[in-house]
């Protein structure tokens, strides 16, 4: 990262490409560092990047080829495209740069790592993201196409989310747009037992055999505020677990508080059978796999659950 960038000449009609497969390492922070993520991702404040070589390096390789309006191939660790640590520098990426390709490799298929991985391919010289191929690879079957066309700011990257990408493009509008609510709860399952509470978690979600459930008959005010309460009309779900149920389940009477482990879905009256409906839709399995992330637990983020298709007032999937 301290050796000078060679000068390349520049022939007419010829593009200069940056490719680097970097160590995907902790590394310590300093000012250089600092000096590479500001200058390729302009505005971002978070510091994560700086820890990271991976980071560095393909800062490094942005500010060079931008210098020479050319293209850059990187191999990232698979988080850059999907995790909220790199959220930050993934939106700056779709906003200051043309990105070309994003190719998730599959399996570990690396020498002495792990880590699954994605190639980016950026042109330097474009800031547009109106026909970007998102693509999956594997030695076996070659590559997979799965999108071309727009991708958004707030997007991820990876192949499982654009595995969906059909479902995402309907026309229907999103929980968000429709102002439903999604909320977690406040405290975790350990700390409920410390202070003695009774708590729905995602265990009591597991053991029921319907989509409904029917919790305590007690008022609200039998609660405090620092409880979340499900009560009837609600939809919950699990949010993160490994081995939950992901199936949504409608309070149909009841209060209870819910832990985080949980989320609360409260949608508006005029809306809320469709909304209900949606969630028991035949495409909304399909949805929550291809948005759930993570390895040794799955998670499934408010943000992510808010820009779910009202399937039930779309065309049938």
């Amino acid at each position: 990262l301290t050796v000078r960038f060679p000068a390349l000449k520049q022939e007419q009609q010829q593009r200069v490409v940056v490719v680097g497969n970097p160590p995907f390492l902790l590394t310590n922070t300093k000012d250089e560092n600092r000096t590479w993520l500001d200058a390729a991702f302009v505005g971002v404040q978070s510091r994560h990047g700086v820890r990271r070589l991976e980071m560095n390096f393909f800062a490094r390789a942005l500010v060079e080829a931008r210098k020479r309006r050319g293209l850059v191939a990187m191999l990232m660790p698979s988080p850059f495209a999907s995790g909220m640590l790199y959220g930050p520098y993934r939106r700056a990426l779709l906003a200051q740069y043309g990105v070309v390709k994003i190719i998730s490799v599959e399996g570990t298929r690396f020498r002495d790592t792990e880590a699954s991985t994605v190639l980016l391919v950026v042109d330097t010289a474009s800031n547009s993201t109106t026909n970007v191929e998102i693509s999956r690879y594997s030695p076996t079957e070659g590559k997979n196409v799965l999108h071309v066309g727009p991708i958004g700011n707030e997007d991820r990257l990876d192949a499982r989310y654009w595995s969906s990408a059909k479902l995402r493009l309907i026309g229907a509008p999103t929980l968000g747009e429709c102002g439903v609510d999604v909320t977690r709860g406040r405290y975790c399952k350990a700390d409920a037992n410390r202070m003695k509470r009774t708590v729905l978690h995602t265990t009591d979600l597991r053991r029921l055999s319907g989509p409904t459930i029917e919790l305590h008959a007690l008022s609200v005010d039998d609660f405090n505020d620092s409880d979340v309460l499900a009560e009837a009309g609600d939809i919950l779900l699990s949010r993160t677990g490994t081995r939950v149920r992901w199936e949504p389940v409608e309070v149909t009477r009841g209060f209870a508080p819910i832990t985080d482990h949980v989320l609360r879905i409260r949608a508006p009256e005029p809306i809320r059978r469709q909304v209900i409906e949606s969630f028991m839709h035949p495409a909304f399995p399909i949805w929550l796999a291809s948005v759930t992330k993570g390895v040794c637990a799955s998670v499934v983020t408010k943000q992510e659950l808010l820009k779910m298709p009202l399937f039930a007032a779309s065309i049938p999937v």
